[in-house]
Formats: structure tokens, C-alpha cells, sequence
């Protein structure tokens, strides 16, 4: 059985207007990003106002990012 893991880089987006929110998730995100790194990119993403809700609101506030690893163990395949 196969052991995959992945790693992916989340970020959350808030639209001050209505509190909804929209999350951006990068897959293999470099091992020495920094917290600054990340602020930084989702202050330029939030500058070109890109960004909307599916409540089709804009999203002008930087709310979290995570780094998140994920294990996946397969028991089984049939096919």
C-alpha cells in the first residue's frame, strides 16, 4: 500500500463588507518560506483587488495562512 503525503500553503481572504471569505491554496510551497514572506504576497494579491467572494464581495483583508502537510495512507486499489 502507498504512503503519499502532500504539503500546500493556505491563505484566507476576508471581505470586510460582509465577513465572507475566500481561501487561495498553493501546492509545494518552498520549505524556507517565512510568515513576512507570505504577508507580503497576500498584501500584493489584496492590492489588485482580484479577489472576490462567492457572495461576489471584494476581499480587502488578509485573515490567516497555514502551512499544512498531509499524510494519505491507501489501504487498498482496486483497479
Amino acid at each position: 500500500m502507498a504512503v503519499t503525503t502532500t504539503k500546500y500553503l493556505s491563505m484566507k481572504f476576508v471581505a470586510s463588507s460582509d465577513g465572507s471569505s475566500k481561501i487561495i491554496r498553493l501546492a509545494d510551497p518552498r520549505d524556507d518560506l517565512t510568515a513576512t514572506d507570505v504577508q507580503n504576497f497576500m498584501s500584493s494579491v489584496l492590492s489588485s483587488n482580484l479577489l472576490y467572494t462567492s457572495k461576489g464581495a471584494l476581499c480587502d483583508q488578509v485573515d490567516s495562512a497555514n502551512i499544512i502537510d498531509r499524510s494519505n495512507n491507501e489501504l487498498f486499489n482496486l483497479i
